[in-house]
């Protein structure tokens, strides 16, 4: 495997797990719904990690892409 190659590797797994941390986010943001308030409360602490999570990701796709 290539530099280049290990790169575009890489790139795709950054995006892979920016999908699932969003997905999680998704499937959080509707049992969260449901949930008393104490549980609800720590649902939406972890979706906003989630979305930390997805964003960093993507993030580092980008920058593998650019090099």
């Amino acid at each position: 495997m290539d530099h280049d190659e290990a790169t575009r590797s890489l790139g795709r797994l950054f995006e892979r797990e920016a999908n699932r941390a969003q997905e999680t986010v998704t499937e959080l943001e509707v049992l969260a719904l449901h949930l008393p308030e104490k549980p609800r409360q720590l649902a939406q602490s972890q979706i906003k990690a989630s979305h930390k999570l997805a964003k960093e990701f993507r993030e580092l796709a980008l920058r593998s892409k650019e090099k």
